[in-house]
């Protein structure tokens, strides 16, 4: 009997059919709760490029490469998508709002943030997001 692999963005779909395919390009993330989605199971399966890569161009994301290795450091446990809608009519802006647990030093946190994601040339990037 196998051991399902839970994809870790919470959508109990197995890791290879669900984030999986993103990080490995062989599909997008065709809406901003998607790239979120990603972006948490990237922290999980420590992916460091694959979150640099999802940065908007212009936030020069390998200048904060040790700060994201620094994150995936820790240890993620939960996350949960509270909402998420695009802005505009051009649809080219999408806001997620979502909770993440994590675990440092044997303590718990939650990380609350809304995050802003703009589409440029049919690919979804992070831009920035504000912690709540």
């Amino acid at each position: 009997m196998s051991k399902i692999n839970h994809c870790p963005c919470g959508s109990k779909k197995n890791y290879s059919v669900c984030c999986e395919l993103i990080h490995n390009k062989h599909s997008l993330a065709v809406t901003p709760e998607l790239l979120m989605r990603s972006r948490y199971s990237a922290h999980v399966k420590g992916l460091t490029q694959y979150i640099i890569d999802t940065y908007h161009p212009s936030c020069n994301a390998e200048e904060l490469k040790e700060g994201i290795e620094d994150s995936i450091e820790l240890d993620w446990r939960k996350l949960k998508v509270i909402s998420s809608h695009l802005s505009d009519k051009s649809g080219n802006e999408g806001f997620v709002s979502f909770k993440a647990t994590y675990s440092e030093d044997g303590q718990l946190y939650q990380l609350k943030e809304l995050s802003r994601f703009l589409k440029e040339n049919g690919k979804w990037y992070y831009i920035d997001g504000e912690i709540e």
